[in-house]
């Protein structure tokens, strides 16, 4: 069985398009607010789809052999496997000697003897090919002509090609027959050899694609061989070979050509060309030339597949005159891709002195905003740009925070500056979404400050980087900027792994931990997440903050490899990139977490060089760990929530917990943190029409109860575990997940305004994996409730083919899924400016347009779309505060609305 790969711009099957909604409404007191909905996923499904072409016709000589060039192309979002055979014709002049089918896998149109085999009259073959998605396949049918056959015989084959789809077995589908069709059969190709004692002229193209330095075409060129062979049993004449190239290339130059020319080869207005005044039975000319690849290809959205053919004619039967033009099989050539990004401010005029997401300084990549106060959502917007030449993906990751941002909670908003950026890829990191080459998303970064302020510096570290896979060890593209709200002593700096290290923190005597030798070496699965014990003491006579760093090498020139990736800590989880300003003779204990390639190789070790550095002095010092390769698992809890919750009233939170790992996890669940209200937990104990059900609190569940799970798109029961300390906890096979119920309760005498912060962590009960969110949530007297849903609408016929729900929906590509977002005021008070915002999920495009299903009557509220993103008004015009002035799109205490949109699979 062959394999491939190739590039394919419809969603792969198995890809998971996360989606959440946002309304804004201003409450009874006149301050703005916020919701979001649970997370939604839509899971695409596999299509099959192929295509094969072309008929063929060709002379051949008495006793030769006819080849026949077909291409077949994979046209689904998921592999597939082709099965191939031929068959004789019956209505022709007699059978073939022998029929052999080839796939041609370096695409140079030539049976070539390192050519597998995939069918033969003589038996003994694999018959099947396999593609990916998107992929094009080269077969040739060789038919070996009788050496009896006359002059003007014909002889005919038929190259029969059907498809497994998913299945077992041969025939479930059939490539559809494009080009040339004299059959009319699909899933067939009919091939026809017809004898003649002229000449015969057989023209091949090869095709090696060379690249230069890595993310630029500026030194890539591809070599391209031509030959023409005679296979006929008398001489050729004004014989002319021609080659139009392709536009995304330049002619280079010409190699060592073969063969007797009367004219060239020439190149002349993008056409190589070539004339020769004979040529004998047998003898073959070869053309060979280099072309540069157009260093632009594909940044202004173009294909990056390059596809030529040449062409040849001359006059076969010694009558004057040239007869109709041979072509070559035509060769493909993909060019490589380019990652590149840019994260910046907004830049532009300052404007001090007002917190309003601009740029408050003049430097490039340092978002300034001057002036905040305690307690406020002080906002960023930033810009990052895909400056490659295919489409891309950007992690957004912070590099660590100082100051403010420490105890900041912080959001990543759409352009809209409401809707959530999510996780589209699956990894557990905020993303853009795909960007196509030249496209650019503008977000916000929305951080709520706590209520006393840190001393200076105020920074975090945004860094957008590609989530290409990448290979042969490169370095994923990435940018990074840095966000800003907003002394000399003799310095020194140790970093060691315990505080108790010899030379650690003895004012700068001795080096704890040189950077000579691994001090620790922890066992990781490829793919997965090991912690170091990191401390750092400032052995300097002034006070002195340190930037961490990991490298590969201790001058930290050498980047990790492709794959690996250090993220640093607090005690608390909060990410860092910095030690906090340390007096003489402190020291500040905290986490590396390393992740490890996950085509990192099993038995093999990396060493990893953990750095300190001064801020302001530059003294610096540097440690060696190592990271060996074994099993490691890993869990994922997403997404973080906020919302509101009224006095006496309740707030649920819905979160995914999954097994990102490779290891089966029993999974517990704690609150660590929460600083004003109540909570309890719950897990769903039932499956109702295929979606989780039955939330109930874990403190009322026990060992051997019902637990709802999803295992590859399907839910299901199971059995709870026990924790060994006399709780429960959730089993996870690999890939299986469920969801998880934060509820927040709020007492009779919270105060309205009052802020509640919940940490949440899902840990394995091994405690070798875990993760946490924080669900923030206001006490406010209104109170707007939201929810999503989705439903499948097959074909895009334009209604739901089952109930709306907030688990998995799959769907195809060309199908549609329409989402619902409900709203209801579930306070006394009522709330005004209510705006459902939402926006096209990754992979897909509204069809039709936002519609509001219902709201209370009359109803005022309208939909506009702006691209991909859309918000719906919502109500009726109220009086609130009894100044006679109407406050616009208000819903009173209890009033209900519903909006639902239809988006299309690419």
């Amino acid at each position: 069985m062959l394999t491939g790969l190739a590039y394919c711009d419809t969603p792969k099957a198995g890809t998971s398009i996360v989606n959440q909604a946002t309304v804004q409404y201003t409450d009874e007191t006149g301050v703005d607010r916020e919701a979001t909905t649970n997370e939604v996923i839509l899971f695409v499904q596999a299509v099959y789809s192929s295509t094969l072409e072309n008929d063929t016709s060709r002379n051949v000589a008495i006793g030769g052999s006819a080849s026949f060039v077909h291409a077949l192309t994979n046209t689904g979002n998921a592999e597939n496997t082709f099965c191939v055979s031929a068959t004789e014709r019956t209505d022709d002049s007699g059978a073939f000697d022998r029929v052999d089918v080839y796939y041609d896998a370096n695409g140079d149109g030539q049976a070539g003897t390192d050519e597998q085999v995939l069918f033969s009259s003589s038996g003994g073959t694999t018959g099947e090919v396999t593609l990916s998605g998107g992929q094009t396949g080269g077969l040739i049918a060789v038919g070996q002509i009788p050496a009896d056959a006359v002059s003007g015989q014909t002889y005919a084959l038929d190259l029969i090609v059907s498809s497994k789809d998913g299945t077992g077995s041969c025939g479930t589908g059939t490539p559809a027959d494009i080009g040339a069709d004299a059959d009319g059969s699909e899933g067939t190709n009919r091939d026809i050899a017809t004898v003649t004692a002229n000449a015969i002229l057989e023209i091949t193209k090869d095709s090696e694609y060379r690249p230069g330095a890595a993310n630029t075409l500026s030194d890539d060129q591809i070599d391209y061989t031509i030959t023409v062979r005679n296979t006929g049993v008398i001489a050729a004449s004004d014989i002319l070979i021609s080659d139009t190239l392709d536009t995304a290339v330049s002619f280079d130059s010409f190699g060592t050509n073969d063969g007797v020319y009367s004219v060239g080869p020439a190149h002349l207005t993008g056409i190589v060309s070539a004339e020769a005044a004979t040529l004998a039975a047998g003898d073959e000319l070869v053309v060979r030339f280099t072309v540069d690849v157009d260093p632009a290809l594909g940044f202004a959205g173009e294909d990056l597949i390059v596809e030529n053919f040449a062409t040849v004619e001359a006059d076969l039967d010694g009558v004057a005159g040239r007869e109709p033009v041979v072509e070559s099989n035509t060769v493909t050539n993909t060019i490589d891709p380019v990652y590149a990004v840019v994260l910046s401010d907004i830049g532009g005029a300052p404007s001090p002195g007002v917190n309003d997401g601009a740029d408050d300084d003049a430097l490039n990549d340092v978002q300034l905003v001057d002036t905040a106060a305690p307690g406020d959502d002080t906002e960023f917007t930033l810009t990052v740009t895909n400056n490659g030449n295919v489409t891309d993906t950007f992690n957004l990751t912070e590099t660590g925070r100082v100051g403010w941002f420490n105890g900041a909670g912080i959001r990543y908003l759409q352009r809209d500056f409401a809707t959530p950026l999510l996780d589209t890829t699956g990894d557990g990191i905020v993303d853009t979404g795909p960007l196509e080459p030249g496209e650019s998303l503008t977000f916000m970064v929305k951080a709520a400050l706590p209520f006393t302020e840190p001393a200076a510096p105020h920074t975090l570290g945004l860094l957008a980087t590609s989530t290409a896979e990448l290979s042969g060890g490169a370095v994923n593209a990435s940018d990074l900027t840095t966000l800003a709200i907003g002394s000399g002593a003799t310095p020194g700096v140790d970093i060691a792994n315990t505080s108790t290290a010899t030379g650690f923190n003895d004012a700068g005597i001795a080096n704890a931990d040189p950077d000579s030798a691994i001090t620790t070496t922890l066992d990781s699965a490829p793919g997965g997440e090991v912690s170091f014990d990191l401390f750092v003491a400032n052995e300097g006579a002034g006070a002195d903050t340190f930037a961490l760093n990991a490298a590969a090498d201790a001058a930290g020139t050498t980047a990790l490899p492709n794959g690996w990736s250090v993220a640093f800590e607090a005690l608390d989880g909060s990410p860092i990139n910095a030690t906090p300003q340390l007096q003489p003779g402190a020291t500040y204990a905290f986490v590396a977490r390393v992740t490890s390639a996950a085509s990192a190789t099993d038995g093999t070790t990396q060493s990893i060089f953990f750095k300190v550095a001064s801020f302001d002095t530059g003294v610096s010092d540097v440690k060696q760990d190592a990271v060996s390769i074994s099993a490691q698992p890993s869990i994922t809890l997403t997404p973080d929530q906020f919302g509101q919750v009224a006095a006496c009233g309740r707030e649920d939170h819905l979160h995914t917990l999954r097994n990102s790992g490779g290891t089966k996890e029993d999974v517990t669940l704690t609150v660590t943190a929460q600083s004003q209200l109540s909570s309890e937990i719950l897990i769903p104990t039932t499956v109702t029409a295929g979606a989780p059900d039955g939330y109930q609190p874990i403190s009322l569940t026990s060992v051997g109860g019902p637990v709802a799970i999803v295992t590859g798109g399907v839910w299901a029961t199971t059995l709870l575990v026990s924790d060994g300390a006399g709780g429960i906890a959730i089993p996870l096979s690999v890939g299986d997940e469920t969801r998880v119920m934060a509820r927040i309760i709020a007492g009779c005498d919270v105060a309205s305004g009052t802020v509640d912060v919940l940490s949440l962590e899902a840990e394995s009960v091994d405690l070798d994996a875990r993760s946490s969110i924080t669900d923030t949530t206001t006490v406010a007297s209104a109170r707007l409730d939201i929810t999503k849903f989705g439903a499948l609408d097959a074909g895009c016929a334009g209604g739901a083919d089952a109930p709306f729900e907030d688990a998995r929906v799959k769907a195809e590509p060309g199908d549609c899924v329409i989402w619902q977002i409900k709203l209801r005021n579930a306070g006394s008070e009522p709330v005004c400016d209510v705006r459902a915002r939402d926006a096209a999920p990754s992979f897909t495009q509204f069809s039709g347009v936002p519609l509001i299903i219902q709201q209370p009557s009359p109803g005022t509220g309208v939909c506009n779309v702006n691209g991909n993103e859309f918000a719906c008004t919502l109500g009726n015009s109220i009086d609130v505060d009894g100044d006679s002035n109407n406050e616009a799109f208000c819903l009173r205490g209890g009033e209900e609305a519903e909006v639902q949109f239809s988006v299309s699979i690419e």
